[in-house]
């Protein structure tokens, strides 16, 4: 039998050729927020402390920042990006090889890790170089440190999550409930004090962060530029649909198999009436975060993405496989891991009509999008054709000073809620997040195609206004 450990050392292995693989992607979706950020600190156009407000994140600019001091020790490429993130995702995988071992046996253990390499968020978030990759890594240390009672380091961890961004405040919020809820049956409702005593630090450095961004803006948490956009409150109905959202988002790309065989293990302790501690423990490390961040997301109209619930997929692995260890008989546990890890792998190519959310950051079946990206853009050059004068929607929108980091600015115009008939051209595809769908079929049964690029299951389509 392979040793767990081997397991590991290969995994490794397989992050780092991934990563070389990934080597010329680009900052994608939410990523090039970032590099736009990083980019204005590298030139010296602003500093950490002092943010214009249409790229102010509310929390301290972490992954920003970190990319600009690296950028600035070794060069600004995509390639020295890419390496930037590299020592997160091993770190993740050896993070959760410390907590797989907490609950698994050693051959259970190993089929964690091949399920976390399987993981079709994990994976494309870390070749597109997420910023959500650094969070769950210090999430995982401290998780690790709590249940370890190192809380020397675990002091200074939790005040880094809850800077990194207003999901990394959640998170860290999960992290004092989850160690009141381990110390309470021994210290009861002492246990009170020895957390806050914990977090006192924590508390101190979120406090003074957002006393001084309020200095400084004049706002706290929602930004006035954004009030009527994605941070707008919703109303009773909509909230039930953005819970269903979420819903959806967690049972998506194969994960629907995880989930199906966690539920069939809590339904067996439930009705055994004995719940093994190792189980009470992931699962409380599962469902505290993730109704916590689930609770903060509901009532805002911003949309649930995959990759906001990474934590949770991530120890649904293990917990799936804590399952599989003590529920499943052993003559079906092959049978049942086969499934799992073929609904994992399966969820790359999971798609949905083009007016749903194909969570296109989030699944490796984004992969040709790409160099379709580029052959679109060398034919709107070479046919000299304004990129201006190109209507797109996001994540299309992108100027390729951030997210390729090239020196000049090529950017196309953003069609905000339309309408596209103001536009001599439109370039439209499957990548799209939009709007305006019913704006979109018009084009495509009236417009004049020019050019047509696909790969995959992605596809980019240029077309003119006969009107223009």
């Amino acid at each position: 039998m392979i040793k767990s450990k081997h397991i590991l050392y290969a995994s490794f292995l397989v992050l780092v050729c991934f990563t070389i693989f990934s080597g010329n992607i680009p900052f994608f979706w939410d990523g090039t927020f970032f590099s736009e950020s990083a980019c204005g600190m590298y030139n010296g156009s602003f500093s950490p402390f002092d943010f214009p407000e249409n790229i102010d994140n509310v929390t301290f600019p972490v992954y920003s920042t970190y990319l600009c001091l690296v950028w600035k020790l070794f060069s600004k490429s995509l390639f020295v990006s890419h390496l930037a993130l590299l020592p997160f995702l091993p770190g993740i995988c050896y993070e959760f090889y410390k907590l797989s071992k907490r609950f698994l046996d050693g051959r259970f253990v190993s089929f964690a890790l091949v399920l976390l390499l399987a993981e079709p968020t994990f994976m494309t978030q870390g070749m597109i170089m997420g910023y959500d990759i650094p969070l769950l890594y210090l999430f995982l240390l401290a998780l690790n440190l709590l249940l370890a009672e190192r809380y020397k380091l675990y002091l200074f961890i939790v005040p880094a999550i809850a800077l990194y961004s207003i999901r990394g405040l959640i998170l860290a919020s999960s992290l004092p409930a989850i160690y009141f809820f381990l110390l309470f049956p021994k210290h009861r409702y002492g246990s009170f004090l020895i957390v806050l005593r914990q977090h006192l630090l924590c508390i101190f450095l979120v406090a003074a962060w957002f006393m001084y961004h309020k200095s400084k803006t004049g706002w706290y948490i929602i930004s006035p530029l954004h009030e009527g956009t994605d941070e707008q409150l919703l109303s009773l109905s909509m909230m039930l649909k953005q819970a269903m959202f979420i819903t959806w988002k967690l049972a998506d790309f194969g994960r629907i198999a995880l989930w199906l065989l966690l539920i069939a293990g809590m339904y067996i302790t439930l009705k055994k009436k004995n719940e093994p501690e190792k189980f009470r423990v992931l699962l409380l490390l599962l469902f505290v975060p993730l109704l916590l961040t689930a609770l903060f997301m509901i009532p805002f109209s911003n949309p649930a993405g995959h990759r906001y619930f990474m934590f949770a997929f991530v120890i649904l692995l293990i917990a799936a496989c804590y399952v599989l260890q003590e529920y499943i008989p052993m003559k079906w546990q092959n049978a049942t891991a086969a499934v799992l890890f073929i609904a994992l792998l399966s969820g790359n190519c999971w798609m949905y009509p083009e007016r749903f959310g194909n969570g296109w950051d989030s699944s490796l079946k984004v992969i040709p999008y790409f160099s379709l990206k580029k052959q679109m853009d060398e034919y709107i050059s070479e046919h000299k054709i304004n990129p201006a004068a190109v209507g797109t929607q996001y994540p299309l929108i992108a100027d390729k000073r951030f997210s390729e980091l090239s020196d000049t600015s090529f950017a196309y115009t953003n069609v905000w809620r339309g309408p596209v008939d103001n536009y001599v051209y439109f370039l439209q595809s499957n990548v799209i997040n939009t709007d305006i769908p019913e704006q979109i079929e018009k084009i495509k049964k009236s417009w004049i195609l020019l050019k047509k690029v696909e790969a995959g299951q992605v596809y980019l389509s240029l077309y003119k206004n006969p009107g223009r």
